[in-house]
């Protein structure tokens, strides 16, 4: 047998931990395909969700446990365990125990392939980049085929319903990737560089034409909330970094773009997402906005009424509807406070702060797979932050703990040297060793702060192209 360093890429991806995972994560976007249901004798996330979490089990069970990665892990437990003691005051039943087993096997699962599984080696974090732009890559097409059979300007629905907040979410998660790629490259015009420029500019146009207000807003609030990163004070100089030129570049065709379609009243019907929002600031609301405007107000009322311990889970639908079914505000942060109270919200802090505690500048200056998990993380707290419950917020579980990334090695500036595989393997003896896990972080963030000022050289790549 080949060793798996050896092994073609795509052998690599197909056969690996990344996509049995990668298919339960994302298994809402395809198990309606009518042409893959025959091949599913169960629902594939129960299918691949068992898959991965066998698979999960073995890699933490043959490597030496991720010590970040168990904390974070605790911290969730902790609130999941708020989360069942609730269940002694809520007056919820079918839905709150329908939410509490989602949020603490499914959302669970999440945590611990983010935390424990893929931040573990820099190689699995590559290989699920891979997985996820590949799947990005045929829900676009698939839009775009859809957009083609039924004309521009209508609500595109594929694989037998999944609408625009499904294949938007994908496509917007696999255009974080590749803008912190770009972030980072010191040749603007290199053949990686022109070849996923395209790809960026398909994802952006299936947000732009595919109907999700939520999941456009999300790709591009954080990419400008990343800009500042590539600005350094040299004295009396301002330097940017190349890589973030692209960025600033591709903000700016898309805010034309934008600018192009709302003064064009022709264009500005096809495109679906910016229609969607012009009528949100118009008289002429749709349902949904109406909808999410009032349960937004009838939240905060009920969080006055039991702010500290809350509701208690899955109370919402019955203390405004009087009915026991799945129905929540569409807002994680809103869902927390007025179901888990106070208790709740500091519970869910704290394992926020595990996850972000070891993200520094100069990390995100350095390392291009932080800056992904970080992007990635931003987009789907902004997504949580609009749509969906505990319980379907998987992704942004599953990005919280990305977060954790293992550090670059030894050379944190000099990364011409370094590859994916030299985080692989705990046991080398190579130059690239990573810092053993009982030094802890706090080793490695003195070394970068120490060592920032004089490595740094802007508009310098941070990590050559064959390793993203």
């Amino acid at each position: 047998m080949l060793p798996r360093q050896r092994l073609p890429l795509f052998v690599q991806v197909i056969f690996s931990f990344e996509t049995a995972f990668l298919l339960f994560l994302f298994a809402g976007r395809y198990k309606a395909n009518p042409v893959l249901q025959p091949l599913f004798p169960v629902d594939p996330l129960v299918i691949f969700g068992v898959v991965s979490f066998a698979i999960g089990i073995w890699i933490i069970s043959t490597e030496r446990l991720y010590v970040p990665g168990f904390i974070v892990f605790t911290s969730f437990c902790i609130f999941v365990a708020w989360m069942w003691i609730s269940l002694i005051w809520t007056p919820g039943a079918v839905y709150a125990r329908e939410k509490l087993l989602a949020v603490t096997f499914l959302d669970g699962l999440a945590i611990i392939a983010g935390a424990l599984v893929i931040a573990n080696s820099r190689e699995r974090f590559f290989r699920f980049m891979v997985c996820l732009n590949v799947f990005a890559f045929i829900l676009a097409v698939m839009v775009l085929m859809e957009v083609i059979r039924i004309g521009p300007g209508r609500i595109v629905l594929i694989n037998g319903g999944d609408d625009y907040l499904g294949y938007g979410r994908v496509c917007g998660l696999a255009s974080m990737t590749i803008f912190a790629y770009l972030a980072t490259q010191e040749r603007l015009a290199s053949k990686v560089n022109l070849a996923l420029l395209p790809l960026l500019s398909f994802y952006i146009w299936v947000l732009l034409f595919g109907g999700g207000k939520g999941p456009l807003l999300s790709a591009l609030i954080p990419v400008m909330m990343i800009l500042p990163l590539g600005v350094l004070l040299r004295g009396k100089r301002v330097l940017i970094k190349r890589g973030h030129l692209i960025l600033l570049a591709g903000l700016a065709a898309v805010v034309a773009a934008i600018l192009w379609v709302l003064l064009d009243p022709d264009l500005a019907r096809t495109a679906t997402t910016l229609n969607r929002f012009s009528r949100l600031f118009s008289d002429n609301q749709g349902v949904s906005d109406q909808r999410r405007e009032t349960q937004f107000w009838e939240f905060l009322e009920l969080g006055d009424q039991a702010p500290i311990l809350g509701h208690g889970v899955g109370a919402w639908p019955i203390l405004t509807y009087g009915v026991d079914i799945r129905h929540h505000p569409h807002s994680l942060p809103l869902e927390v406070v007025g179901e888990m109270g106070v208790v709740g919200l500091i519970l869910f802090t704290l394992m926020c702060f595990a996850c972000i505690r070891f993200i520094t500048l100069a990390r995100l200056r350095q390392d291009p797979f932080l800056l992904a998990a970080l992007l990635m993380a931003l987009n789907m707290w902004i997504n949580a932050g609009t749509s969906g419950d505990l319980g379907e917020n998987r992704p942004f579980f599953f990005t919280m703990g990305l977060l954790l990334i293992r550090p670059l090695a030894e050379h944190v500036a000099s990364f011409s040297k370094v590859t994916v595989d030299a985080h692989e393997d705990d046991d080398a003896g190579d130059d690239h060793e990573i810092e053993d896990d009982r030094q802890g972080f706090s080793t490695i963030r003195r070394r970068l702060s120490a060592r920032i000022d004089d490595d740094v050289s802007v508009g310098r790549g941070t990590l050559p192209a064959h390793t993203l």
